[in-house]
């Protein structure tokens, strides 16, 4: 632990890949505060409990002038805003995915309003959340994940025995459909499906349902899940969210993928180029196959035009987050 670094990150999750890419970026000291299993709200209470104060115990350890602080759950910002009125400590306040906007933590959202207004900055992934933190008179940037550099000419191509592929990314979330893409597979016997996602968290129904042209492969790691979607013809990956901003969608872009995602607001939005919207139908999920392997390498060549213009855009906001953590720090 470096305790005379003046900036700490702090997420409440066993897993949260984007602040710890934020931390490296902002040269920050990562604290990871997770007690007991996920998902299991029955546990919330006291695991919350324990986190708080965790969180101010390693705060209290370094000292940091400048905390940045994940959102998922509010309560980790609680406990950092908690911790600064005591230290005199600032914080930046990093709210994306579902939230404010999943149906669990609606109720929250006056909560997000009171701690809004006190980070010297919001970071959102979208948009429509600037529009609202900025009528509640709070500082707002715009920032999505931290963009993928990923070594291409290190991957390998994995040869597949039909014509074309498509991988999904994919976890067995509630909020992502996967039998509407086991239905159209069954219509697409020339494409290979490669769904991605810990098979064990999936119902055993939905796995002996899938064609022959359907594989799970389980939950990838690194190069092998790079090398599974720089095999693919194109990459789909589907919500229910209006409001979630898919890693998968992001990674395929990197990769220079032609993407298939579902018909939401924040995709919409954000993947303005290279990329195929569908309904979760299985009638549009094969229109949108067919137009995303017909038209592949126009595709191509636009979303990766497309990353180009994210990253340039991600690194001038992301210089203004810097300058103003800097500021802090020398105040």
């Amino acid at each position: 632990m470096n305790s005379t670094n003046p900036i700490a990150a702090v997420a409440w999750s066993p897993h949260c890949s984007r602040t710890n890419q934020y931390s490296k970026r902002l040269q920050a000291t990562f604290y990871q505060v997770h007690y007991l299993k996920s998902k299991r709200p029955w546990l919330a209470p006291f695991k919350y409990v324990l986190q708080f104060f965790k969180t101010w115990s390693v705060l209290a350890r370094q000292r940091p002038k400048v905390i940045y602080v994940a959102v998922s759950p509010i309560f980790s910002a609680l406990s950092v805003y908690i911790y600064c009125i005591f230290s005199g400590a600032n914080f930046v306040m990093d709210v994306h995915g579902n939230s404010m906007s999943g149906w669990k933590w609606k109720w929250s959202i006056p909560l997000h309003h009171f701690l809004a207004r006190r980070a010297i900055m919001n970071i959102v992934d979208q948009q429509i959340r600037t529009n609202l933190f900025t009528s509640w008179g709070a500082k707002t940037l715009v920032l999505e994940r931290v963009p993928i550099n990923v070594a291409i000419e290190n991957l390998k191509v994995i040869k597949d025995p039909l014509k074309h592929s498509v991988t999904v990314v994919n976890t067995f979330n509630d909020d992502e459909p996967v039998l509407p893409i086991l239905e159209a597979a069954r219509q697409l016997p020339d494409v290979s499906f490669y769904i991605l996602g810990d098979t064990g968290l999936a119902k055993k129904s939905l796995l002996k349902s899938a064609p022959a042209n359907v594989t799970f492969t389980g939950f990838l790691f690194n190069e092998d899940y790079w090398n599974r979607l720089y095999s693919s013809d194109a990459v789909m990956v589907l919500t229910t969210h209006p409001y979630s901003l898919l890693a998968g969608g992001q990674d395929g872009m990197a990769l220079g993928k032609p993407l298939i995602l579902s018909n939401q607001p924040a995709l919409v939005d954000y993947f303005t180029k290279g990329t195929v919207f569908i309904e979760h139908t299985p009638e549009s999920i094969i229109e949108g196959v067919q137009k995303a392997i017909a038209n592949g390498p126009v595709l191509s060549q636009e979303v990766t035009e497309l990353a180009v213009e994210k990253r340039v855009r991600w690194e001038s906001e992301f210089k203004r987050l810097q300058d103003l953590i800097g500021e802090k720090i020398l105040a």
